[in-house]
């Protein structure tokens, strides 16, 4: 399952420096608010009470990464678990009821974004 958010700003500037300043601070914004996110999402994870012949607890939770970037476009963040099981968790199943853990934690956080680009405009 991939799920892609996308919100793009187009700015004309003629002062290489001054772009430059703003995607340092549209990168660093979006690092800090995605390890926010990675953050919560860990918290709520579902985790089993026990461990099984398939599965120990935290596994999920302890596969939760976030990736950020800098590429032509601008920051790409990704937010994944490596469990093997995360979607399942997030979606449910036919015999299991959705445990969103993912979903909540960006739409908690990820409205930050803008606000932590202004501070780090307002640092430099």
């Amino acid at each position: 399952m991939a799920l892609k958010l996308g919100a793009t700003v187009k700015l004309n500037f003629k002062n290489v420096e001054a772009m430059t300043r703003v995607n340092e601070a549209v990168l660093a914004a979006t690092q800090d608010v995605f390890a926010e996110i990675q953050f919560t999402a860990a918290e709520r994870s579902p985790v089993l009470d026990k461990a099984t012949s398939e599965r120990f607890p935290g596994e999920n939770r302890d596969s939760i990464r976030c990736n950020v970037r800098q590429t032509k476009q601008g920051a790409k963040a990704r937010l994944t678990t490596h469990s093997g099981f995360g979607g399942f968790l997030e979606l449910g199943t036919v015999k299991t009821p959705a445990q969103p853990y993912l979903w909540p934690a960006l739409e908690e956080h990820i409205g930050k974004i803008p606000e932590a680009v202004q501070a780090a405009l307002n640092e430099g």
